[in-house]
């Protein structure tokens, strides 16, 4: 088999767990979108452009309620300051790759991206950095089906669509509950529950969303060496 087409079969299988996710996920926003008065094609246009789920839900009430530009940006970095972390790790898996080619692999490195990237699960004849482009390729296509559809099926069908917004939620809570089986992982949830506590009790539901990421991404960086040493003790017991 020709080796381009060995990779891209390689990297449709390994996404295969992200279609039927980014599929059902996408469409959910691509609902939500449209129920708020969004015509179909700004779901395609929004999914082509940004990428990034946790964002796109809360863009619909960033337009809907039409914050001003500098508060988009702020609330948008701090959504997404988790994928700086990702594009570190990867400083030298993209060190030579071409600009174009490396500048779309970095916008497509979201967290299923970034998660079999990492791992990397492809035979030693398929070049990693065609894998890793595929895989991001693959990821982004999904994302841009499922919200179309979800959006196209929102403007055809009529349903009551509440309660669709609490989908990435959902996801997160999931996520969350699944990660705190491992002891490591505690105290930074701890740090997170503080910090939205916090932020609600002293600015109220509406304004606590910057505040409570700032409170914790400090509390990261405050208890930074006794989590990493907490880590690095469990591992060494392992």
């Amino acid at each position: 088999m020709n080796i381009k087409l060995k990779t891209i079969k390689c990297a449709f299988i390994q996404t295969i767990p992200v279609l039927m996710g980014y599929t059902t996920m996408g469409a959910a926003f691509g609902i939500l979108l449209n129920k708020a008065g969004f015509h179909p094609i700004w779901a395609f246009f929004m999914s082509l452009t940004i990428l990034s789920g946790s964002l796109q839900f809360a863009a619909v009430a960033m337009l809907s309620e039409r914050i001003s530009l500098a508060e988009t940006a702020l609330l948008s970095m701090i959504i997404n300051i988790r994928y700086a972390m990702y594009g570190l790790s990867l400083l030298k898996p993209f060190q030579n790759i071409g600009f174009f080619k490396k500048s779309y692999m970095i916008f497509c490195l979201a967290d299923e991206a970034y998660a079999l990237e990492v791992q990397d699960d492809r035979s030693e004849d398929i070049p990693r950095e065609n894998f890793m482009f595929f895989i991001g390729f693959f990821d982004h296509l999904y994302w841009i089906i499922g919200s179309t559809a979800g959006a196209i099926a929102g403007s055809c069908l009529e349903f009551n669509a509440k309660g669709i917004e609490f989908a990435m939620t959902a996801l997160f809570l999931v996520i969350l509950i699944e990660q705190s089986w491992d002891k490591n992982n505690r105290k930074p949830i701890c740090i997170g529950l503080i910090a939205t506590v916090v932020s609600l009790a002293i600015f109220g539901a509406a304004n606590m969303l910057i505040p409570a990421m700032l409170f914790f991404i400090g509390g990261l960086l405050i208890f930074r060496k006794k989590i990493e040493q907490k880590g690095e003790k469990a591992d060494n017991e392992c």
